[in-house]
């Protein structure tokens, strides 16, 4: 709960104002006892005039009125101040996913994610807005009316508490089992989330291959789970909590008998025993009001341990220093690289990149071409070695200041859901509606987007699922295209592109990329024979490196790379 403690300090003004207007509040409603108390003892005395019963009313009301207000204004500023720190941890959620490594966000299943940000911190909301002032006001104001009550008569004051002890040992069953039983409740109720977001991903697989009913039933499956979880959780908490609710209200059976007790000795007024009884009410209402909140606690417990290991996961080694690179030369040193401990991906890379080179990389699929383009976008840090780009580690660049020097297209390319301007615009936020289309012309996007009902306005749908994979390949390459970066890497990004449209993208790409350092991951040998330099990458080492005409006399696994891609071409 420290981590909830540090977003509650941010904004301890708020709440502390929020947590006065509550107590007082609560203290306005206490008064309605104490008034109550008088005009009972007043009707038995016989004491008063009309009047004074009618004044009394009056100030009852009053009080009810207050109470509202105050309550009202607590809840007002709590809730405001409940969004403020949810809005804080969602940035800072997203803040860490920024500063991750990619391969850590990735292990981690969407659903899980979804939950956590969205759902499981949607759900601290009214927790946040009510237990703080409320809990709070209702533990203050019946310590106030209980001093009071001890001044009336400490031994009657103290008799009343014996059911709420007795009440509150018997809760402390389920406060326990809360802190068990509540992240288990999380993490079955994330396997449901992932079910749902795997039965949708994969619908069109779904339904090829008819497996519908296989599928449905994981999702019955979990939501079963889950709702049996909750039920057999409840039963065990049902006769802890009934016992709990029943005996802890009723401090009034305790006060009774050993009130007319002490009035038959002549040690304890009529009056102060009636009164006594009328503010007990007050002081358990309160109270009880206050255990209500015990699921809230447990609850929350859980939900900011998720939050707390996602804030606390290990991020990319990166400064902030505003270094001066004078160039875009890029050299992989001694590296090595694993995903997972034990399971060497890279092993001793040594590749130098000159500016301005047209550069490949190659090999079969799983050699670690793709992982090398990934380290050098800084989308995960090098377990030894070093990548520098201008003499500059890239450890010692802000990951917004890599990002700048870098345009990296992937295999999987990823469209947001808004217009196609739109998405391309993210490559250049200021680039106009002329560039726009200037990149798109070049990238082989206009033609088809043209012919779409809203042209350029055209939103993409989620992920992009309103174009095929072709159009969204296009577009993103656009999108690198216009953010002018100088160093671009093209990660297989031709790899959905018709026979067609490549030739056009390939012209497009050599024109665009003039004066820039370009690196080409590419399954098709024949696009990148013309590059500067090709690196074949095999069992996550570098083979050889050289121009293709070198490669194809000197390097027998590049040859033999080279004929089978040949012959695949020729049976496809």
């Amino acid at each position: 709960m420290d981590l909830l403690k540090k977003y509650i300090k941010r904004n301890k003004a708020p709440y502390f104002i929020s947590v006065l207007f509550a107590i007082l509040g609560v203290i306005s409603n206490l008064f309605v006892y104490i008034i109550l108390s008088k005009i009972i003892i007043s009707l038995i005395d016989s004491s008063q005039d009309f009047y004074y019963y009618i004044n009394k009313i009056f100030l009852i009301l009053s009080c009810l009125v207050i109470k509202e207000v105050f309550m009202f204004l607590s809840t007002m500023i709590s809730h405001k101040t409940a969004y403020q720190i949810i809005r804080d941890i969602r940035k800072s959620l997203m803040e860490k996913l920024f500063n991750m490594p990619l391969g850590d966000i990735l292990n981690e299943s969407t659903g899980k994610l979804k939950d956590i940000i969205v759902n499981q911190v949607d759900n601290t909301e009214t927790t946040l807005a009510h237990m703080i002032p409320e809990m709070t006001a209702n533990l203050v104001g019946p310590i106030i009316l209980f001093i009071y009550m001890l001044i009336l008569d400490y031994r009657l004051s103290l008799i009343s508490l014996i059911p709420l002890v007795i009440g509150g040992f018997f809760m402390a069953g389920p406060m326990k089992r809360m802190k068990v039983k509540f992240p288990q409740a999380v993490k079955i109720g994330q396997d449901m989330n992932n079910s749902v977001v795997e039965y949708i991903n994969g619908i069109e697989v779904i339904k090829t291959f008819n497996q519908g009913e296989k599928s449905y039933r994981k999702y019955r499956d979990n939501v079963y789970k889950k709702a049996n979880y909750y039920y057999d959780w409840m039963g065990e908490n049902t006769r802890d909590y009934a016992i709990s609710m029943s005996i802890a209200p009723v401090g009034i059976l305790t006060i009774i008998p050993f009130g007319l007790y002490f009035c038959m000795n002549g040690s304890l007024d009529g009056g102060v025993f009636l009164t006594l009884i009328i503010l007990s009410f007050g002081t358990i209402q309160n109270i009880m009001r206050v255990m209500t909140f015990e699921d809230d606690i447990g609850r929350m417990s859980t939900i900011f341990e998720e939050i707390k290991n996602i804030l606390c996961a290990r991020e990319l080694s990166h400064n902030n220093a505003n270094l001066d690179i004078k160039n875009h030369n890029i050299e992989m040193k001694n590296v090595d690289f694993s995903y997972e401990k034990d399971k060497q991906v890279l092993n001793n890379i040594n590749i130098n990149i000159e500016e301005g080179s047209v550069n490949a990389l190659v090999g079969e699929s799983g050699s670690g071409k793709s992982t090398i383009a990934k380290l050098i976008s800084g989308f995960w840090d090098v377990d030894s070695g070093s990548i520098s780009i201008g003499n500059v580690n890239i450890k010692d660049m802000s990951l917004e200041k890599l990002s700048t020097i870098i345009s990296y297209v992937a295999q999987d390319n990823f469209l947001f859901d808004m217009s196609i301007k739109d998405n391309i615009r993210i490559g250049n936020k200021n680039a106009s509606d002329e560039e726009i289309i200037e990149v798109c012309k070049k990238s082989a996007c206009h033609d088809f987007i043209m012919k779409l009902s809203d042209g350029y306005d055209t939103r993409v749908g989620e992920a992009g699922k309103h174009l095929s994979g072709g159009e969204k390949q296009r577009i993103s390459i656009a999108r690198a295209m216009l953010k002018d970066a100088p160093i671009v890497i093209l990660d297989e990004a031709t790899s959905y592109i018709d026979p067609e449209n490549e030739a056009l993208i390939q012209d497009a790409i050599s024109e665009l990329v003039k004066g820039k350092t370009l690196i080409i991951i590419a399954h098709r040998l024949k696009t990148i024979i013309d590059v500067d330099n090709i690196f074949l990458i095999k069992n996550g080492e570098l083979a050889c490196k050289g121009s293709h005409e070198k490669l194809l006399k000197e390097s027998k696994d590049y040859h033999d790379l080279w004929v089978t891609a040949l012959k695949g071409e020729k049976d496809a």
